[in-house]
């Protein structure tokens, strides 16, 4: 471990890497500033237009959008009244309020503060707990991994609340999708339609940016021109960033919460299909819970502001946990990331610690590395939201992004059916999204479907066609159970409240 660790700090200080961190820092904050930007979005549009680069400086610069954007968010949150990212939409709550108090730069300083500190945390837990999860996922055959994937994807749909069902349909969809291609077993081509093109399968890049990008991207274009057409184009004012700076030593006294937040950050991002928006929201309100002064929250309060930061901030690190020990995606942004290693040959799972070790650590590194610098980046942008940020032609950027969704996709392979297959992974993205049905299972499925597959059928090769093996192994019983569990937690708890409700 000593010995990665080491040469991954030699690896990642170098000034390309280093200048790779800043540079997606920058963009990831101004994406992020921008309502309608997510950094999923823009880590699927940068992706293809950084296959010059080194590894590890690309992949540095993927994580700096990752941590700017996230960020990045609460500006558009304290300053509008509008979250620029769905990880941002607690920040508002005292965010907004303190800005119209005249505290804008308070509020400001403190949701950066918060962002450094539960950004660092997660990023310690990272690096101490990958290396030992990936220890112990080693005793993990493909019997194991099969019930290991679908409590995961157990774990996403449950999640999702009322939208069980559309969760269940859109995994279904992605799964299908991910058919396409050739039967690593028999050989046979399945779902290409004798397109002999298809025979590779859809493409993971193309597919992530027309699911992410081109929704976005239609749906702001559409609703520009139809206020332009009808004289009623709404113009953005900001307030403007008022107040003295906020002082490091201020927010000693809500050290605590910092810390509360950024544990139970650190959990929630763990954990497929929760994600930093749940954290904001849990932290928030346990911070409500705990406070001395629960009567300031939602008023512009700087300790609910705090919380619900350093909450969202924190899922950073730890959310990389399961994608890299395990392979297993657990949300739309750490999916992208999937993609942008496999592109690298950084093949997530229990042995990348054996096969990349010095590269992995580098990536750490740069990820501590990128908490610290997000200071200096995001108070340079502050200084210029109000004024630049927000007066970019909505018109003229979304036109852009969509001419770089189309030659990215192509340029990964200069193979056109990617660009077919990122055009109809728009359309798809647009029907699901006009049914509300949410996209983050489909890709997830998406990924984790030729992993299941491959897995599923190594497990019969070895055991001469038995499904038994599946039940034998104490870790895949485990597994099965906990997936049994979470299923059957909703309706047992339905039916405990009904009977109560009777009984009374």
């Amino acid at each position: 471990m000593l010995e990665n660790l080491e040469a991954g700090f030699f690896i990642i200080m170098q000034w390309q890497n280093i200048l790779a961190i800043v540079c997606g820092l920058y963009m990831g904050c101004t994406i992020g500033a921008l309502p309608g930007l997510s950094p999923s979005m823009a880590i699927a549009l940068a992706a293809p237009f950084t296959f010059g680069l080194p590894p590890v400086a690309a992949i540095s610069f993927l994580l700096g959008i990752y941590k700017g954007g996230v960020y990045g968010g609460s500006i558009s949150a304290i300053l509008l009244c509008t979250p620029g990212t769905p990880e941002a939409a607690a920040t508002l709550f005292d965010g907004y309020p303190l800005s119209q108090q005249g505290r804008a730069r308070h509020a400001l300083d403190a949701a950066l503060y918060a962002s450094i500190g539960g950004d660092l945390i997660g990023t310690v837990i990272l690096v101490t707990a990958a290396p030992f999860v990936a220890h112990y996922a080693l005793k993990i055959g493909p019997a194991e991994m099969v019930p290991m994937i679908l409590l995961a994807m157990t774990i996403i749909i449950t999640t999702l609340g009322q939208e069980k069902i559309r969760g269940f349909i859109a995994a279904t969809l992605g799964a299908i999708i991910a058919l396409v291609g050739v039967d690593p077993v028999l050989g046979s081509t399945r779902l290409t339609f004798n397109n002999y093109e298809l025979s590779d399968g859809i493409s993971l890049i193309p597919f992530l940016v027309g699911l992410f990008a081109i929704p976005e991207v239609i749906a702001t274009l559409i609703n520009a021109w139809n206020e332009r057409r009808s004289g009623k184009e709404k113009e953005i004012n900001p307030i403007e960033i008022q107040g003295e700076r906020l002082k490091l030593r201020e927010i000693i006294p809500y050290t605590r919460t910092i810390i509360q937040s950024a544990l139970v950050g650190c959990c929630l991002g763990a954990l497929p299909g929760l994600g930093s928006t749940a954290a904001a929201f849990t932290c928030y309100g346990l911070a409500k819970k705990t406070s001395k002064h629960p009567e300031k929250f939602g008023k512009g309060s700087i300790e609910g502001l705090l919380a619900c930061e350093t909450g969202n901030n924190g899922t950073c690190g730890p959310a990389l946990i399961p994608l890299l020990t395990l392979g297993i995606p657990g949300s739309s942004t750490t999916a992208v990331l999937f993609g942008a290693l496999l592109i690298y040959g950084i093949i997530p799972g229990p042995k990348i610690f054996i096969d990349n070790g010095p590269m992995v650590y580098a990536i750490f590194i740069g990820l501590l590395l990128g908490g610290f610098l997000l200071y200096p980046v995001a108070t340079s942008i502050i200084r210029y939201a109000a004024k630049g940020i927000y007066k970019i032609n909505k018109g003229i950027l979304f036109g852009a992004i969509l001419l770089l969704c189309f030659t990215g996709s192509y340029a990964i392979h200069n193979n056109i059916i990617d660009v077919y297959s990122m055009a109809a992974a728009g359309v798809l993205s647009c029907i699901l999204r006009y049914f509300s049905i949410p996209l983050g299972p489909t890709l997830i499925a998406f990924i984790l479907e030729p992993i299941m597959e491959r897995s599923f059928r190594q497990a019969l090769m070895i055991s001469g066609n038995q499904y038994e093996i599946f039940f034998t192994s104490p870790i895949a019983l485990v597994l099965w159970g906990l997936a049994a569990a979470i299923l059957l937690w909703g309706p047992v708890k339905a039916l405990l409240v009904h009977k109560r409700i009777a009984a009374s």
